[in-house]
């Protein structure tokens, strides 16, 4: 259970012949900033996956990045290339919409899932 100094000699650390060391992975703090904009610290091992250190996340609806890059959150820590101390945003996914207008041109939006239509396409009179 103790960690060890691996600047020191085998004397030093009262290393006996037939002494057993166990290693661990050495985890990983960073620090999630969820679309509401609260933090969140977690820990990971170099070898998780993004998406097994944060379970019940529903990645089909979010985005995560690390400096404006999305991420895949099926990669682990080191092959996502995330040290201590790094913070990552989540957002919600957009959608690509597109729009026949009256006279037939095609415009194409990006609406968040919780967006409402009306604040997309702004200046659009609405039926009511």
């Amino acid at each position: 259970g103790k960690e060890l100094d691996p600047s020191q000699t085998a004397d030093l650390l009262n290393l006996d012949s037939g002494a057993v060391l166990n290693f661990d992975l050495k985890t990983k703090q960073v620090t999630i900033t969820m679309p509401d904009g609260t933090k969140k610290v977690i820990e990971m091992k170099p070898d998780e996956k993004l998406e097994d250190a944060l379970p019940g996340i529903e990645w089909a609806r979010y985005s995560v990045k690390k400096n404006g890059k999305e991420l895949d959150p099926s990669q682990t820590a080191d092959l996502l290339n995330l040290d201590s101390g790094d913070v990552l945003s989540f957002d919600l996914k957009t959608r690509k919409i597109t729009i026949t207008m009256p006279d037939g041109t095609k415009k194409v939006i990006e609406m968040k899932p919780d967006e409402k239509l009306e604040d997309a396409l702004p200046g659009i009179e609405w039926a009511r």
